[in-house]
């Protein structure tokens, strides 16, 4: 358990130094908003819609986003997890692409007290269809981990968080390298057991590319875990 601490905390550390080591030559800010709705059919199964809708610093919308997840929970440690995503997204004027995400991963959980860890790795497969000014499809594959740490503060509902995010590019007829990395932090508020909210601020970085990108992100999302469905009862006649 002391070597897993020890880990989390190594990759927290270099996300923070890699992101303040990065030289950038661009800047751009962002608005994310949108709700994750849990439909538990067993204790061990569920599925998550989330729609999703990200606005530039000029409140224009840049991208939305459509995606289902399926999770089965087989023990804390192991969850398999296959998530469908289809979104919109924005670049030049009069430029627009649409594309779809299939991803296959793995969450696992561990809960150290008030602490809770996650981790969750994954291996994403996109195809972009561009329109504009031409037509072209693009296949982008990519690998992402990502480590949060939560804290539940006691005698209040507020759980601060903090959260590290690297993508490795493995798409074809590119460069297999790191290319992106996220560090998040904010706070989930529960309002019952059934909803919370939350809200968060996020820096990312993009790697390995000759415009180093740097985005800075407030986000508020809504949560709700519908209840899970009765046993129908039986009839004994």
């Amino acid at each position: 358990m002391i070597r897993f601490k020890s880990i989390l905390k190594n990759i927290l550390i270099l996300s923070l130094i890699q992101l303040t080591n990065t030289v950038y030559t661009q800047e751009a800010r962002s608005l994310w908003s949108g709700a994750e709705l849990q439909l538990p059919f067993s204790k061990a199964f569920r599925v998550t819609l989330s729609p999703e809708l990200r606005l530039t610093d000029e409140m224009k919308v840049d991208e939305y986003i459509l995606e289902a997840e399926a999770q089965l929970r087989i023990h804390k440690l192991f969850q398999p997890t296959v998530s469908y995503r289809f979104y919109r997204f924005y670049d030049d004027p009069g430029e627009y692409f649409n594309g779809q995400r299939l991803g296959i991963g793995v969450n696992s959980l561990v809960e150290l007290g008030r602490f809770k860890v996650t981790n969750r790795i994954y291996y994403f497969h996109r195809i972009i269809n561009r329109y504009g000014y031409g037509y072209s499809i693009e296949t982008r594959r990519e690998i992402r981990e990502g480590l949060k740490l939560t804290y539940n503060i006691p005698r209040t509902k507020l759980e601060p968080f903090i959260q590290a995010e690297i993508y490795y590019d493995i798409s074809p007829n590119r460069n297999h390298e790191f290319s992106k990395i996220r560090v998040r932090t904010g706070l989930e508020y529960p309002f019952n057991k059934r909803s919370s909210m939350d809200i968060f601020f996020q820096i990312q970085d993009k790697l390995n590319t000759n415009n180093p990108l740097r985005t800075y992100t407030i986000g508020i999302f809504y949560n709700y875990k519908f209840p899970m469905p009765k046993p129908k009862a039986v009839d004994l006649e």
